[in-house]
């Protein structure tokens, strides 16, 4: 990172509004960009695009497993709401499994809301539905169930249950990321690259720990680097109000998902 970079990182960690308007754009002004970036044969592609994107533009959520938690609800609601774009779930499922990552251990651990409490809280009651001992840093997708399913299958079947057209909806992004240099530190940048005539994502990024560090030394020097170097700023969306990002309650399912979570794990 140089002097300067570090600078502007500096700058916007320390003010939730720069912050903000440096890496998102309103929704309405995202499709109008991207639809004329897709037009301008002037703009080039990445020279390796995933395999999702060879076709159009697409509207896109990046998540180790897709899982139909209110997160992933929240955001094929808002694009079903668009005419132009398609939903993708994009997975990075041989990334490493641990329970000390908030979202990974929901995987695991899925957390289903109950409702509001007499406090006003919500309420949560966590169904485990696999051993942590014996799966603490295998790859996602070895990781084993107790219904004898990897973890990615698991959620799959969760997923498709709840969003059957949505089949060809999500795409394992693992291999793309090893070639583009498989740590964040590497890949990050070509990643964001899409979002410049390919695809719009939906993201929260937070000025909390762990991700604030994550963002400080990754996702804002990428950014910096990318509008320096093409004059364009990716195309990022809020995807959760930012008045309450990193909220647990998006990492819940709904209360009624639970009966079938707790037959599959008792066969």
């Amino acid at each position: 990172m140089t002097e300067n970079t570090e600078k502007i990182v500096s700058e916007l960690v320390s003010d939730k509004q720069k912050f903000e308007k440096f890496i998102y754009t309103p929704i309405e002004e995202a499709l109008t960009e991207l639809d004329k970036r897709s037009k301008d044969d002037s703009i080039k592609s990445l020279p390796s695009l995933p395999n999702p994107f060879s076709d159009e533009p697409r509207a896109v959520l990046f998540r180790h497993v897709a899982t139909p938690n209110y997160e992933a609800r929240r955001f094929i609601s808002i694009v079903d709401g668009l005419e132009s774009l398609e939903p993708l779930i994009l997975e990075y499922t041989s990334d490493k499994f641990f329970d000390k990552n908030e979202w990974k251990r929901s995987l695991a651990k899925i957390p289903f809301n109950k409702g509001i409490d007499s406090n006003g809280k919500i309420k949560f009651e966590n169904v485990s539905v696999l051993d942590f001992n014996t799966n603490n840093g295998k790859p996602i997708n070895e990781v084993i169930t107790y219904s004898g399913q990897t973890l990615p299958d698991f959620h799959h079947e969760l997923f498709l249950r709840i969003f059957p057209d949505l089949k060809d909806g999500v795409f394992d992004l693992s291999n793309w990321l090893k070639e583009n240099g498989q740590s964040a530190r590497n890949y990050y940048k070509s990643f964001l690259k899409i979002f410049i005539k390919n695809g719009i994502l939906f993201e929260n990024f937070l000025l909390e720990e762990p991700e604030l560090t994550f963002n400080k030394n990754i996702v804002l020097p990428s950014l910096i680097e990318i509008e320096s170097e093409t004059g364009l700023k990716p195309l990022i969306v809020s995807l959760e109000p930012t008045d309450t990002e990193g909220d647990k309650f998006w990492l819940c399912h709904p209360y009624e998902d639970k009966s079938f979570v707790l037959n599959k794990i008792k066969g």
